[in-house]
């Protein structure tokens, strides 16, 4: 028999387990694949499996040439990433591309094939490749309050106009080219804010892909619920690290943009000071599991969802609860009151089907980043007008 602290020390520790943060769902696996080019001669290789949901190649090194140019093309034709002549980088993630028919191709072309210089005369290569990760269908780290009652962003195209406005904000993230958060614009600057534990340091800043726009034409493509399909606009491939917390669990970064990327077609968001309200309504935004961009906007019960609590013990000491469906991959998503569309928390913590599922209160990072002197432009609600 249990004495009765055996039990409490039970009961805390079955409670823990049931609340997890939600990052680490791992939608890619990696694949050593060794190729090193020189440019002494033409060039068409491939990375194929059948197997394959989609691809992102990794660069030891890359040194085009002026007048060079590098493309990896998916097998079908219909997506691809450049690299044009005088781009050099070390050890970084290509945009990942969609494998259809299973592969992707690489092709390189040049005003001759002649091998690139390099010190000391000695050919330099031209790219090295050392691995790519591969996607992968899988199981999926859930924290469902029950059937799952999110849906698709374009069901809600006509009836939640304003959600849908402010869903254009929300990005999806691929981190270090294995797994899946959520992330989204604040202020009017491009800054983008997630969690600590979807990027926690300078070093994984590095490696983020954010892409915005990440949803499907309709709602009952099947392709909705699949990871990293209907893909938007990836507008960077890394980011510069501006400031995180642990204790409150969010990291914000600043976008460095790729060329010709302009940001205002998909507004920004703003944060609420005072944070969330018990019993107010309010609804995430996001991408669970890498899917395509989804809405959690009712209960169980087929009701707006609500704050349930101002304070609970989650992932982290004090946070608020609500019972919106969420899985991996949703850490980060704004968590948005339904009456002003202000950011009033972002969801790091699945609780349900045990307990409530949390989040942090949207004013302890605006009390952090006042402190340190972080603040966007135009990130809180009162400054101008959010897009």
């Amino acid at each position: 028999m249990f004495g009765l602290n055996t039990f409490a020390s039970l009961l805390v520790a079955a409670q823990q387990c049931a609340m997890a943060p939600q990052a680490s769902i791992h939608v890619a696996e990696p694949v050593k694949f060794d190729l090193t080019y020189d440019g002494s001669a033409p060039l068409a290789a491939s990375i194929y499996n059948p197997a394959n949901t989609f691809v992102a190649v990794h660069f030891a090194s890359l040194n085009v040439p002026k007048g060079g140019k590098l493309t990896l093309t998916s097998f079908d034709g219909v997506d691809s990433v450049t690299f044009a002549g005088g781009e050099s980088k070390t050890n970084f993630f290509a945009d990942w591309l969609t494998a259809g028919k299973g592969g992707v191709k690489i092709t390189y072309d040049g005003p001759d094939f002649k091998p690139a210089a390099g010190a000391d005369d000695k050919p330099a290569p031209i790219f090295t490749i050392d691995k790519y990760m591969a996607g992968k269908k899988g199981a999926v780290l859930e924290s469902l309050c029950g059937d799952d009652k999110s849906k698709p962003a374009p069901c809600y195209a006509t009836s939640e106009p304003a959600k849908t406005k402010t869903g254009k904000a929300v990005a999806r993230l691929f981190i270090g080219g294995e797994y899946p958060c959520t992330g989204w614009l604040v202020g009017s600057e491009g800054h983008l804010l997630t969690n600590n534990h979807c990027i926690g340091s300078a070093d994984a800043a590095k490696n983020v892909q954010v892409e915005l726009g990440a949803e499907c034409a309709t709602c009952d493509d099947p392709l909705n619920q699949e990871p990293f399909e209907c893909k938007g606009t990836i507008v960077a491939t890394d980011v510069a690290f501006v400031a995180t917390d642990v204790g409150a669990d969010f990291t914000l970064v600043k976008l460095n943009l790729k060329a010709n990327v302009d940001l205002a077609k998909y507004g920004y968001l703003q944060m609420r000071p005072d944070g969330p309200k018990l019993n107010e309504e309010i609804a995430i935004l996001g991408h669970p599991a890498g899917w395509p961009k989804r809405f959690a906007i009712v209960g169980q019960n087929g009701k707006p969802g609500v704050v349930t609590n101002t304070s609970i013990e989650s992932c982290q000491p004090d946070e608020f609860g609500y019972e919106l469906d969420t899985q991996g991959g949703n850490s980060g998503s704004p968590v948005i009151s339904t009456k002003d569309s202000s950011v009033v928390g972002i969801h790091n913590c699945g609780g349900c089907p045990d307990g409530p599922n949390g989040g942090i209160k949207i004013n302890k990072v605006v009390d952090i980043l006042k402190k340190l002197n972080s603040l966007p432009k135009d990130s809180i609600v009162g400054d101008k007008p959010a897009c």
